[in-house]
């Protein structure tokens, strides 16, 4: 499984939607307590559950990890993993697939710095406001020393998404045959 993590606005998200379209990964679907933002499908781009639903899931041992972030509860239920897929988490979210599914888990760290991530969020609409609340919480939470594996680093600041994603396949794929 394909687990790619970076801060906001990393880019993580549209390689993930060239890796789908392009190269034919699976999307592996999360759950999460947060609202849907516009234009978000539930059961497409998210399980969108409330904090009841989450706990009564989560009391039947139904998740293989679970993580809070930006003051929401994420987590991947053990009915949607899927080897051949692609899910975006953040590091306690790798770092726990790392533990549940060893070598299955090949993670991808996608950096952005923080002026081009702040230019993003801006440009996509997000509050000033929660911008600076973001990258400060993002200060915290990913920091490389937190990973318990780094399968692949990307910088995304030059390469267009679409090389990035090709370097994904490539390098994904030569794992794999090494297993």
């Amino acid at each position: 499984m394909i687990v790619l993590v970076g801060a906001s606005a990393s880019g993580k998200t549209e390689l993930a939607k060239i890796l789908y379209q392009k190269y034919n990964y699976h999307k592996v679907v999360t759950t999460t307590t947060r609202l849907p933002r516009t234009g978000e499908k539930n059961n497409v781009d998210y399980h969108f559950l409330t904090l009841e639903q989450f706990k009564a899931i989560e009391l039947k041992n139904g998740f293989i990890e679970v993580s809070s972030y930006n003051n929401h509860w994420y987590g991947i239920q053990k009915k949607d993993v899927d080897i051949q897929g692609v899910v975006i988490v953040e590091p306690n979210g790798a770092n726990a697939l790392v533990d549940k599914i060893g070598r299955d888990a090949y993670v991808i760290y996608v950096e952005a710095s923080e002026k081009t991530r702040m230019n993003r969020m801006l440009k996509r609409g997000d509050q000033l406001s929660k911008v600076h609340e973001r990258i400060r919480f993002d200060q915290n939470v990913f920091v490389i020393e937190h990973f318990k594996k780094i399968d692949l680093r990307l910088s995304n600041e030059t390469e267009t998404l679409e090389n990035l994603a090709q370097i994904i396949d490539i390098q994904y794929q030569a794992y794999n045959k090494k297993l």
